[in-house]
Formats: structure tokens, C-alpha cells, sequence
């Protein structure tokens, strides 16, 4: 089969244009008894975490539970390629990490024991920029390198070009 040139559908484009795809908050409409989870997030952009205290928010009304690491056995890793995106970090590595998941009956319970959970964080020093993980040599991954051909013919191109180019991308959980 060659799709070379040949527009390829989304796998998943045709629920999104029908209706038919089914969403998160889609869920409630066809488990009505389903749980609604809302997550403690951490308000440091870099930190170590000390302690996490449950306690409090077990006692709102209508807060079933709370995971944490403890309920995860085995990596209870949720990045797809690199596995460095813990669920339940030691380390917080962004601002608003979440740390640990209240479930509750409603939505509202589950933000209200979410806002009860008590988290001791050491701060540490963030880095926020990309020159400073230059600096640092804090880097995601070794180099990629992508080569074909003999690159030596650039230095007798009539046209050169030098600078820097900044692209905000990002990956979707």
C-alpha cells in the first residue's frame, strides 16, 4: 500500500466529526456512579518531596480515597517514550506536578480533598530557561543527529545561514 502523497485520515477523526468519540467527561453519562479525580499538585517549579499527609483530606465528606505511590506497583510510569514521567514523583520537575490523585463522589469533593492533602516540599534550584539547562547540561536526551549525504558541502555553499530558532512544543498526556 503506498500513501506516499495520499491523505491519511486520523485514526480517530471520524468519532470527532460524527460525535461519536467518547470523552473523559463523557464518562458520568454512562457510569453514573463513576468516581471523579482531581489532582495535588505541587506549587514549586523544582522540588524534593518530604512528606504527604492524606490524613486531612480522607475526612471530607465524599472523598473516597487518595492514590499515591503506594497503590502503584512496579514503575507507575506515565511517559510513553523516555519513561520520565513518574506519576507519583519523589522529585518534582514542574511547576503544578501533580503528586498525588483524590478520587471522590463529586467533583467538588475531590477538589475541596485535594486542597486538604498537606505536602512538605524542600525547594531546589529550578531551571527555566533553555540556557540555563545549556548551562547545567541538564538535557532531555543525548544529541539526534540526522545526517545524509556529505555535510563538508555546506562550506563552499554561496548561501549560509547562522542563528538560532526556539519552537514551544510540547507533548499532550
Amino acid at each position: 500500500m503506498n500513501s506516499v502523497g495520499q491523505p491519511v485520515p486520523h485514526e480517530s477523526a471520524r468519532g470527532h466529526v460524527t460525535g461519536e468519540a467518547l470523552y473523559t467527561d463523557d464518562l458520568l453519562g454512562r457510569f453514573p456512579q463513576v468516581l471523579h479525580a482531581w489532582p495535588v499538585v505541587a506549587p514549586h517549579a523544582h522540588a524534593r518531596i518530604l512528606s504527604l499527609d492524606i490524613l486531612p483530606a480522607l475526612a471530607d465528606p465524599g472523598v473516597v480515597t487518595i492514590l499515591t505511590a503506594a497503590d502503584v506497583p512496579g514503575e507507575g510510569d506515565s511517559g510513553p517514550n523516555r519513561h520520565d514521567e513518574p506519576l507519583f514523583p519523589t522529585e518534582v520537575m514542574f511547576h503544578s506536578q501533580p503528586v498525588a490523585w483524590v478520587l471522590a463522589e463529586t467533583l467538588e469533593a475531590a477538589r475541596r480533598g485535594a486542597s486538604r492533602v498537606a505536602v512538605e516540599y524542600q525547594p531546589l534550584p529550578a531551571i527555566l530557561t533553555i540556557e540555563q539547562a545549556i548551562e547545567a547540561k541538564s538535557f532531555l536526551s543525548g544529541p539526534i543527529l540526522l545526517a545524509r549525504g556529505d555535510a563538508r558541502v555546506i562550506e563552499s555553499s554561496p548561501l549560509q545561514f547562522d542563528g538560532e530558532i526556539s519552537i514551544g512544543g510540547q507533548e499532550h498526556f
